[in-house]
């Protein structure tokens, strides 16, 4: 288990042909996304046993692991785009020529820094509004949850606009 940690979070990220080591998002994001996996295994099992064996359920261990997912989610979200892995529907770009590939692979690119900055300015309100409300079980701010949506659409701007310079400088 833990060497497929390993080279989850040692792997180079590929995007076509190319080989991107160092990639800023995913040296923060996959070892954050691993650690988390972790502590969703252990939490998972610690409550499974607590559970059935010991008749005794733990009240928080559910919620943490709703938290810690929904964290798990977002940032590989991130991960995802920057490794081009995202579900697309390729039948009309597969006809036209090099040169409107290009120029439609930017404007996706644009679309996905408006759409991801929607969500960035409409998670701030949630956060802010939440700042008082407190989970049940953990009776942590609810706050930090909704932080992965902002943290999560900065990277996702980041990662987009490093495509669309690298499409540029081609």
């Amino acid at each position: 288990m833990f060497k497929t940690i390993k080279k989850f979070i040692t792997s180079a990220q590929t995007e076509g042909e190319k080989i991107k080591k160092n990639y800023f998002i995913n040296l923060i994001f996959k070892p954050t996304i691993a650690f988390i996996f972790l502590a969703m295994i252990i939490i998972t099992f610690i409550q499974v046993f607590c559970r059935y064996i010991l008749n005794a359920a733990l009240p928080w261990a559910g919620e943490l692991t709703i938290f810690l997912f929904i964290w798990v989610i977002f940032l590989g979200a991130a991960i995802t785009l920057s490794k081009g892995l995202h579900i697309g529907v390729d039948i009309f770009t597969s006809i036209l020529n090099k040169s409107n590939k290009r120029l439609i692979y930017i404007f996706i690119n644009i679309l996905i820094i408006v759409f991801c900055s929607f969500i960035f300015y409409g998670s701030i309100p949630l956060i802010i509004d939440n700042f008082t409300q407190r989970s049940p079980a953990l009776e942590i701010r609810l706050t930090y949850v909704y932080l992965a949506i902002p943290i999560s659409m900065v990277a996702m701007i980041w990662i987009t606009i490093k495509k669309i310079i690298l499409e540029v400088k081609k």
